[in-house]
Formats: C-alpha cells, structure tokens, sequence
C-alpha cells in the first residue's frame, strides 16, 4: 500500500518528536523538503496533531515564523498547564472543544460539566463578533482550568 504524503509528513514529525518533547519547523521548509504545498503541511497538522491526538501546536506567521509542535506530557497537572498556555489567548471553539474533549476524557470533568462549559463558550451564547468571542471563550477557558488546578486535579 502506497503513502500518502499526508501520512509520510506525519511520520516525519513524529520520528523528529522521538528525539525531543518539541520541535520548531518552518512551514515552507517543511513543503519545499516533500515538494509540496504549504497547506498540505497545515493539513497535517490541523488534523494529525491536535490536542485530541496529544499534540499543542503552536506557530507564528510572517518572514521567520514557525511551527512548534510538542507532544502532550501524560500527567494531567502537565495536560492542564500546556491547556492554560492554549487558553491564556484568544482561541476557537474548535480548540475549546478539543481540550474539553481531552479534560473529559482524562477525567477532569464529567460530561455534563463538559456540557455546561460548551454551552457557556458557544457562540451562540458569547453573541459577539467572532474575534471577540475567541478573546472572551480564551478568558473563560483560563480560569477554568485555574479552579482545576486550585482544586488538586493535577
């Protein structure tokens, strides 16, 4: 069965975080390196290292940007620092969801407080424009998290 190279740049990554917690790429690098084009590259990691899958990625755009990628500590007291770095800015609820997602699945909080905080961050409910809501779901995220660390959750 042939690769493809969605999944050769994924193995690639993930062979360079073996040696490392992290490591920084730049994105054009990246695409001139497997001769293709840098939305292939986000593609990769827009939906091979996400938070769900234990990854925080993390990039800067401009002349020397770059795209750090590092893997997710097991402990939870690490899960929710690395969450409260995600948090601390503004952030989508796409994100929101996935670390939602990932507390839930760790047992930091039962579906129905997974729920509540969904409904508390939609945008529906924050009824803002789109680049507000990402400040204020970030805000709301980060004092979350806070409570749970205060609360022994580590």
């Amino acid at each position: 069965m042939n690769k493809s190279i969605s999944d050769i740049i994924e193995e690639f990554i993930k062979s360079s975080l073996d040696m490392d917690d992290f490591i920084e790429l730049s994105r054009n690098d990246l695409a001139r390196f497997f001769s293709c084009v840098p939305s292939q590259i986000n593609y990769v990691l827009n939906t091979r290292f996400t938070i769900n899958n234990g990854y925080v990625v993390e990039s800067q755009r401009g002349g020397s940007g770059y795209i750090k990628v590092s893997r997710l500590h097991d402990s939870d007291s690490d899960f929710l620092k690395n969450a409260l770095q995600l948090t601390n800015k503004p952030i989508s609820l796409l994100e929101s969801g996935q670390i939602l997602d990932q507390m839930l699945s760790r047992g930091l909080i039962s579906e129905r407080e997974r729920g509540l905080i969904k409904a508390t961050i939609s945008t529906k409910a924050l009824n803002n424009p789109i680049n507000i809501d990402n400040n204020i779901r970030g805000n709301i995220l980060t004092q979350i998290i806070i409570e749970l660390m205060k609360e022994g959750r580590k």
